[in-house]
């Protein structure tokens, strides 16, 4: 524990997005960003590299996935207009 009184627990809830209560307490303790600058750069016993990654790729797999249904939706929006023009000239 740091002579701040924050555990690394908190810490790495704080990093994981668990904890959101000790975003002022970081901005202003030297200590807990020496221990966060620690932590990214590999000092600390936690990698946290590859579960980043895995959440990027999935973020971007959501955004093409979405994109992908607004383009099918928009396809069948100007297919529907279309069939509906044409029965009604007929």
């Amino acid at each position: 524990m740091r002579e701040c009184g924050i555990t690394d627990d908190r810490l790495f809830g704080f990093v994981d997005g668990l904890d959101e209560t000790l975003d002022e307490h970081v901005a202003g303790c030297d200590e807990c960003q020496t221990f966060l600058a620690d932590l990214w750069i590999g000092e600390a016993p936690h990698d946290f590299t590859e579960p980043v990654l895995r959440q990027i790729r999935f973020d971007e797999f959501l955004v093409a996935a979405a994109k992908l249904g607004i383009d099918v939706l928009g396809a069948m929006g100007r297919a529907f207009i279309e069939l509906s023009i044409e029965s009604d000239d007929s």
